[in-house]
């Protein structure tokens, strides 16, 4: 037996292509992402996810939603037609809104002055610590 070497044109060869069951012929399958691309992508999207909440935030804050954080103030505006002026005082230590009327509210009933004081400063009660600084409506 003689061994013959045939040669063969190797350009005219093109490699075999497996056809899977499930796929059509002539449609591409996806190609997978390298590791690094696919963390860097990754990356970019938690990047505009952070950036869209922090401008949600920033023009939550600035469109007046934001004032249900603030604390409570006194105003001088009320939603009624009739306007209130107003100065403050600081509350001294051993004071009450009831000495607090007698000093500022002289020719006014108490205990009309003090409800207009808890509603002035949205308080909940008549408890006013030392050092609280309270809004007092001026007649």
């Amino acid at each position: 037996m003689s061994a013959q070497i045939i040669e063969f044109p190797m350009h005219r060869v093109r490699p075999a292509q497996a056809q899977s069951a499930n796929r059509a012929p002539g449609v591409r399958q996806a190609r997978a992402l390298p590791q690094s691309e696919l963390r860097t992508s990754v990356r970019i999207a938690r990047s505009i996810v952070g950036w869209l909440l922090v401008a949600m935030t920033v023009f939550w804050l600035f469109s007046g939603q934001g004032s249900l954080l603030q604390s409570a103030q006194a105003n001088s505006q009320g939603n009624s037609a009739q306007t209130t002026k107003f100065e403050y005082v600081t509350v001294m230590s051993g004071q009450s809104l009831w000495t607090i009327a007698e000093l500022y509210g002289a020719n006014q009933d108490p205990q009309d002055f003090i409800a207009k004081v808890i509603s002035l400063n949205n308080l909940t009660d008549s408890v006013v610590p030392a050092g609280m600084r309270l809004a007092l409506p001026q007649n």
